[in-house]
């Protein structure tokens, strides 16, 4: 009887070590951001999203925006520990690019691919969510390589 509750707790142990919401970024004070400054909008939306219903997922959503830039392209990489060690991700060369825009004095997001452009409204946006189209991703901690 020991042994299956040794078994148990050890089992309870490695999935809450697994947990995947330890890879999310928490802040104490988290505040919406304001959504008619372009500066703003590109600092926070730089960075590892993961969508908020799949949080369990080994895909995020890579953003990085080159400074004084409002182009970039929205790579979703695999995330996972070999990632972390060898310093090799793949991604999608084929990624939609987005540009930040002004809409109605607020930023939106376009999406441009080879065959559609298509703008969408930022519904929310913190430090740690972004609400975009009734999706709803979460600030996901990523890769400390490819943050540089």
């Amino acid at each position: 009887m020991k042994l299956l509750g040794t078994i148990f707790i050890t089992f309870l142990f490695v999935i809450g070590c697994s947990n995947s919401k330890q890879n999310l970024i928490v802040v104490e004070n988290d505040y919406e951001v304001d959504l008619t400054k372009i500066d703003s909008v590109r600092e926070n939306l730089n960075g590892f999203w993961i969508l908020e219903n799949k949080a369990e997922s080994n895909e995020i959503v890579w953003l990085k925006f080159p400074k004084n830039s409002d182009l970039t392209s929205w790579n979703i990489i695999g995330y996972d520990k070999e990632n972390e060690k060898t310093k090799q991700i793949d991604y999608n060369s084929s990624a939609p690019f987005i540009k930040l825009i002004k809409h109605n004095k607020k930023i939106e997001i376009e999406f441009t691919t080879l065959s559609n452009r298509d703008t969408v409204k930022i519904e929310k946006l913190t430090k740690t969510k972004l609400k975009i189209s009734g999706t709803t991703y979460l600030k996901h901690k990523g890769y400390k390589f490819l943050k540089d």
